[in-house]
């Protein structure tokens, strides 16, 4: 319950900052965080859905950004277009809907991506038969995709007022809320004559979805819009990334390229090499050092600092997290607390575990910064450039290792 809730955040932020996001983080929640079986996961997904983006709406509401005639047009087409597609889903295999739901995120990404940037001026809403329809037809198209695959319904509708509409990415990201509120509670009437909601476990998740829906969308109204759309962006190729690793085929998973490449561990020198490469293709083409800890530092100072949001250090720090995630998915893998023999002292409370996870890392943070860098910075850069103090650090960074390796290895009993 205490990783639902957790994610329950990330559900609540995406759908007040982007404007969608929620069905696709909060399925898999209730179905492996919780157990739910899937068709209770999907039923109790629109509830969390329509109330968590009602509470953003409301956010959105007070600053004036919801066009509700072209919003209640768009929904209304949509929620038609949701049960069209739900009734020509069951003719068509689950891949082909997957595969195809892959492709059509890419091709909005990358067309987000290379737009032209969102208008600034006064959005006017459309007016005449010919607009008006035209709304309503790509209200009809977004709901079948929605119906057909169960999801997507927000990361396909900004993209569709942006490119399609003309509409700025606030605006965009407020009236896809309205959207997304109408087709959920549509959904779940029509899930509750045969499906049980388990009300106990529901509501909390709830709860701290729509809270942090609501700072979601005030976040959304400091952030640039060009920011915000290139974010929106990125985030639909890695949903798409994710989608596409699970409908891999089983013939695929199991081909042996497949293990080599995603599955299987590479060899050592693979990954020395690759850094070295990354080191020194810095070093020569720009003149950049690489270093981690440098990047959490003005990752801190993001919020306040212009220089911070334009450093390549922390596009490069989150890639780094996004790549191991993407590798992870590929691989057929799920985050878990897992600390190896560590397990053994926090005998597996997971309070325990969160505790020594948040004191590793302050104290990791710490000897980072009054060392002067981290592992990556000293004992890659540092010692290719010659510094002595790199070559002391790395020497004190692989005593403390050793130390601390046999320390639980004692600890553990596995010593013998």
């Amino acid at each position: 319950m205490t990783l639902a809730l957790a994610l329950s955040l990330f559900i609540g932020l995406s759908l007040g900052l982007f404007g969608g996001g929620g069905s696709i983080l909060s399925v898999p929640t209730l179905t492996y965080a919780l157990g739910l079986e899937p068709k209770t996961a999907i039923a109790a997904s629109l509830l969390v859905i329509a109330v968590t983006s009602a509470a953003a709406l409301a956010t959105h509401l007070r600053a004036g950004l919801v066009c509700w005639r072209t919003g209640t047009l768009f929904g209304g087409a949509g929620m038609i277009g949701a049960y069209a597609g739900g009734r020509l889903a069951s003719f068509v295999p689950d891949g082909v809907l997957l595969g195809a739901f892959a492709l059509m995120m890419l091709v909005t990404a990358v067309a987000m991506l290379r737009g032209k940037p969102p208008n600034r001026g006064e959005y006017v809403a459309p007016q005449g038969a010919a607009r008006l329809s035209r709304i309503m037809a790509h209200g009809l198209g977004v709901g079948a995709v929605t119906g057909m695959i169960g999801a997507g319904g927000g990361f396909l509708i900004v993209p569709v007022l942006v490119l399609l509409g003309g509409m700025p990415m606030r605006r965009a990201v407020a009236t896809s809320l309205l959207v997304i509120a109408m087709k959920s509670s549509a959904g779940f009437a029509g899930y509750l004559g045969h499906v049980s909601v388990p009300w106990a476990v529901v509501l909390p998740i709830t709860g701290v979805a729509a809270v942090s829906s609501m700072l979601g969308a005030m976040f959304a109204k400091k952030v640039p819009q060009e920011l915000l759309r290139r974010g929106f962006a990125w985030l639909v190729l890695l949903v798409a990334a994710f989608v596409v690793a699970r409908a891999l085929p089983a013939t695929v998973r199991a081909s042996s390229f497949y293990q080599h490449v995603f599955v299987e561990r590479w060899p050592w020198w693979i990954g020395a090499a690759a850094i070295a490469f990354v080191v020194l293709g810095l070093l020569i083409t720009d003149n950049k050092q690489l270093g981690v800890s440098t990047g959490c530092a003005e990752l801190c100072r993001v919020p306040t600092s212009r220089e911070a949001r334009a450093s390549w250090r922390v596009r490069f720090l989150l890639g780094i997290v996004l790549g191991a995630a993407l590798a992870a998915l590929f691989a057929g893998r799920s985050p878990t607390l897992a600390m190896g023999s560590l397990d053994q002292i926090a005998v597996g409370s997971t309070a325990l575990k969160m505790g020594v996870l948040f004191g590793g890392g302050l104290l990791v943070g710490m000897g980072a910064r009054l060392a002067g860098g981290c592992t990556s910075g000293h004992g890659i850069v540092g010692t290719a450039l010659g510094a002595r103090s790199s070559w002391l650090a790395t020497v004190l960074f692989m005593v403390g290792g050793f130390i601390t390796t046999h320390l639980v290895l004692f600890l553990t009993g596995a010593h013998s």
